[in-house]
């Protein structure tokens, strides 16, 4: 890349077009709260506390006045509330799902201004649910991925390249100019990598040597497993940031190898933002109470011990518009005791286990690690993509999108491999069916659902 864009780009895109951008366009506050949030992350382990307690308080208060579910609930529960007891005041609010969303959406929100809009959660496995979002809450977001992009080393205006599979088609040459013409003023390069070619993957790998962004975010790894297929050259940028789905052992080892960069790991969903990333100096994810209070709870609802897996539930603080007040976000999680070595008192999760429709349960009512399946089929020869559904305790379907398909009948040895450790955790009667398909559908965000149960937990 030129000296240009490298120095003077950067600058320019930092100091002219980024503030001018967020400021007189878009109105929104994102540098700010971005600098609230830098400095937040240094506060002791008491400032964060109080600080989340206050605007838990501020936001339930509002809640209270202004929401007529939480008024209604509230009400038929006889509950209580107050500043100085609040943490344990939240634990008597019935949880929020997203069915309950659905049935009672009318009663959830309340517009402020005319900031607001509508946003969905990423169906990756059933029916989205539909959300109404505001400036406040997108400037908190977007402030919240500028910093976990300062801990992967990149500063504002500096390039990066993102890579992930969507859906939207840029075939307008309207649309493919407006497209250009974001991404070099906001340095980020779009390299998506739904239905494409080898050509395409060539173009994009050539994109990112001639750019050398400082990172690279990475939502769907077949990138990955192309370059290291044809052992092509590619720019080692400061560090990866891969999102998206759980991020395993497998993945990151692969992802490290094939970029010789550190990978941090984000998480978040499109109906609280970004909840937790990792820094260089730890695997474990750091949560922003500022913008987040997180609870791990069994499934009576009732709270975990750190170490513990449990299911996630967010109250997201930034969001007035439509309050999500103890909301069952849909996985489960282990929070951790533990301190980060970069000195940030910020509370970690430990993981991130996945989603709750993942875990899958066999005939005996036991939870089975997943993880197992990843090793199984993750980057494997000859295989593009992977799917592994668990129909039933006695059923397991695993779809398969084959790089070459005249190679299937030297995979029977693989599979049969395969069936004996499958059956060693799932169970000697369980039926394991193989389908071989020409794609795996993402969900409209572009996720893939790599691993997921049709079988309720009891």
């Amino acid at each position: 890349m030129s000296y240009f864009d490298n120095t003077i780009g950067t600058y320019i895109r930092r100091n002219i077009i980024f503030p001018f951008y967020w400021k007189y366009i878009k109105h929104a506050n994102v540098l700010p709260y971005y600098k609230i949030l830098q400095k937040h992350q240094w506060s002791t382990r008491e400032e964060m506390i109080n600080l989340q307690r206050k605007k838990l308080h501020a936001l339930i208060l509002y809640a209270s006045q202004n929401i007529p579910y939480y008024q209604r609930v509230i009400q038929e529960h006889s509950l209580q509330f107050s500043a100085d007891t609040l943490f344990s005041d939240i634990k008597k609010f019935p949880l929020l799902t997203k069915d309950i969303i659905r049935e009672n959406f009318n009663q959830l929100y309340k517009f402020r201004d005319h900031t607001y809009y509508k946003n969905t959660s990423g169906g990756s496995t059933g029916e989205p649910v539909i959300l109404y979002q505001d400036a406040d809450y997108f400037a908190w977001n977007t402030a919240t991925k500028l910093l976990f992009d300062e801990w992967a080393g990149r500063m504002i205006g500096e390039r990066m390249a993102t890579v992930f599979a969507t859906l939207q088609d840029l075939s307008n040459n309207g649309q493919k100019f407006k497209s250009y013409l974001r991404q070099q003023l906001s340095g980020i390069t779009i390299l998506n990598t739904r239905r494409v070619t080898n050509r395409d993957k060539y173009k994009y790998i050539k994109q990112i040597n001639r750019i050398k962004p400082s990172i690279i975010l990475v939502y769907d790894h077949e990138l990955i497993r192309f370059i290291q297929k044809h052992h092509l050259p590619v720019y080692s940028p400061r560090a990866v940031m891969t999102t998206g789905g759980v991020l395993y052992p497998e993945v990151r080892a692969r992802t490290e190898e094939v970029f010789r960069a550190p990978v941090l790991n984000r998480y978040g969903s499109r109906e609280v933002g970004d909840m937790a990333c990792n820094c260089r100096k730890s695997i474990n994810l750091h949560l922003i109470p500022a913008i987040h209070y997180l609870e791990i709870l069994d499934d009576n609802g009732k709270e975990v011990n750190p170490g513990e897996a449990g299911n996630i539930v967010i109250t997201l603080l930034t969001n007035y518009t439509m309050p999500l007040i103890r909301y069952k976000i849909g996985d489960m999680g282990i929070l951790s005791e533990k301190s980060c070595l970069c000195g940030r008192k910020l509370p970690l999760l430990e993981k991130v286990v996945g989603r709750i429709c993942s875990q899958f349960i066999n005939k005996f009512g036991d939870s089975i690690n997943v993880g197992m399946f990843y090793s199984l089929f993750y980057f494997k020869e000859n295989i593009r993509q992977f799917q592994v559904v668990q129909e039933t305790t006695d059923l397991i379907s695993i779809n398969l999108v084959l790089i070459d398909k005249n190679k299937l009948n030297d995979m029977n040895k693989y599979f049969q491999e395969n069936n004996q450790k499958i059956r060693k955790v799932m169970g000697h009667e369980i039926t394991v069916k193989y389908n071989i398909v020409d794609e795996i559908e993402p969900s409209p965000s572009g996720k893939y659902m790599h691993i997921f149960s049709k079988v309720e937990s009891k």
